[in-house]
């Protein structure tokens, strides 16, 4: 196995934790609040919706990216 094969085996897991930090979190839910308008609901309980959406989904593809790599 070639060094860098060997340095990303065996830090998947933290490779993958400092790409999804809070920042990338904050990124993502503000674009998407920008795209998002659902009437009757504020902007801050839609901001705890994505913030909800985007926990799961981050969950599913970091473990997915772990599995892979």
């Amino acid at each position: 196995m070639s060094l860098i094969k060997d340095i990303i085996s065996t830090n998947k897991e933290a490779i993958v934790d400092s790409i999804f930090d809070d920042e990338l979190q904050e990124k993502v839910i503000t674009a998407l609040n920008k795209s998002v308008d659902i009437p009757f609901i504020s902007e801050k309980t839609e901001q705890k919706i994505l913030d909800a959406l985007y926990d799961s989904i981050e969950d599913v593809i970091k473990a997915t990216i772990v599995e892979k790599l």
